[in-house]
């Protein structure tokens, strides 16, 4: 009789052990998206932040010839894109891929100042997309094209320079290097 008990025991102990890891399991698997949803919305956030230093250091940097600063911009998740002008309008775009957070209504473009942010659907989640579109600027990268920042741990040194030699051009040159 005691060893029947003794079985019975165990038997319950185990039991209840996997009923409180099945519950733990439901309760994970609802609670993570949403922490990963939280995440991507604060990077945005972010991001939205630093390209508006970025855009104020070219304000500066347009204002007279020579004229050069150095932005610290710093790429946790996503890229961005420094596209010259001639293959567009001289666009800076960061892009985060493979995201569950839906930030704004499919397709709808919502500009907030000089950013205009963009959600597509993907086949399974979302792509959101900052644009800065400066078609009065002729923006030059230092030998490249399109100039593409991935993701990493320390932060890109941007240089941002007026390489404007006379004041009869239609658009100012800017120049974007890394350092």
């Amino acid at each position: 009789m005691f060893r029947k008990n003794k079985a019975q025991i165990w038997v319950e102990t185990v039991v209840y052990t996997l009923i409180g890891l099945s519950v733990i399991a439901i309760i994970l698997s609802m609670a993570l998206p949403q922490i990963e949803k939280s995440k991507d919305k604060a990077l945005i956030e972010q991001t939205v932040t630093a390209l508006n230093v970025l855009d104020k250091k070219i304000s500066e940097v347009e204002q007279a010839p020579g004229n050069s600063r150095v932005v610290e911009f710093l790429i946790s998740k996503g890229k961005l894109e420094i596209s010259p002008t001639g293959s567009t309008d001289g666009l800076i775009r960061y892009t985060l891929e493979d995201t569950k957070l839906e930030l704004s209504e499919i397709g709808e473009e919502i500009k907030q100042g000089n950013i205009i942010l963009k959600t597509e659907k993907m086949p399974a989640r979302f792509k959101i997309t900052l644009t800065m579109n400066y078609p009065n600027l002729n923006i030059t990268n230092k030998n490249v094209g399109i100039k593409t920042l991935q993701a990493g741990t320390t932060p890109y040194k941007i240089v941002i320079e007026n390489k404007e030699t006379s004041s009869t051009q239609e658009n100012t040159n800017i120049e974007f290097s890394i350092i």
